[in-house]
């Protein structure tokens, strides 16, 4: 069997799969962030901060959300309305996310990652990540509100170019056509230049389509070769 085609897109190619890649690769890398700093205060017996966990929520979700919509992207195609939608939704999480982050990490973040501010290499190291952890969240965020502007955009123009104007009435184009109900004249004669009308027209002069009778006056007796006719 052939395969069933897909309905084209109206995404453009380039700025469309930019976009999801820097969606994607953002919360790879704060998933993995995440799940190493949990890891670790989880097994220190610490408290879980509100932002580490909104933040794993936020990636895992962009991560679901772009695994599902590449799918109906490429099987089916993907409808802005939908996209729009889930991008909505992702960018209230990662702009609650990256506020909180902002907030909570200010001093961390103001702060050169060297020894005599962190004392050993780990907290050298710790203080790396908590950078890293900012910048790709930074990055989520952007390019989690440009992917939205794109569905917006998208979803406007689909929108623009499916509107469609209603068809005139078949009387009424009649109507319209008709020069003899703008003149004002005889609506006889109307009734006789109607297409549909189930009287045909009858005009003087006009026989439609016979054979001439003039074909019919010519001689058809033999004569032989002496010129004399035999019936």
């Amino acid at each position: 069997m052939a395969r069933e085609r897909v309905k084209p897109s109206h995404y453009p190619f380039i700025p469309f799969h930019l976009l999801r890649t820097a969606q994607l690769v953002s919360a790879l890398v704060v998933a993995s962030i995440m799940f190493y700093f949990l890891w670790h205060l989880t097994h220190d017996h610490y408290r879980l901060p509100w932002t580490f966990i909104l933040l794993l929520s936020v990636s895992l979700l962009t991560i679901l959300s772009l695994s599902a919509t590449i799918v109906l992207h490429c099987c089916y195609g993907l409808n802005p309305r939908l996209n729009v939608s889930l991008n909505g939704c992702l960018l209230v999480l990662w702009s609650v996310g990256f506020a909180l982050l902002s907030w909570w990490s200010s001093g961390t973040l103001s702060h050169v990652c060297n020894k005599s501010n962190w004392e050993d290499e780990t907290g050298v190291m710790v203080c790396r990540i908590y950078k890293a952890l900012f910048a790709f969240t930074l990055l989520g965020f952007v390019s989690t509100f440009a992917a939205a502007l794109l569905d917006v955009f998208v979803f406007r123009h689909a929108t623009t170019r499916g509107k469609y104007d209603k068809m005139q009435n078949i009387d009424e184009k009649l109507a319209f056509d008709a020069p003899d109900s703008v003149l004002g004249l005889d609506p006889s004669s109307y009734e006789m230049q109607k297409p549909f009308s189930s009287q045909p027209a009858r005009t003087s002069g006009a026989t439609g389509y016979a054979a001439p009778e003039e074909q019919f006056n010519y001689d058809t007796a033999y004569q032989g070769a002496h010129h004399t006719n035999v019936l």
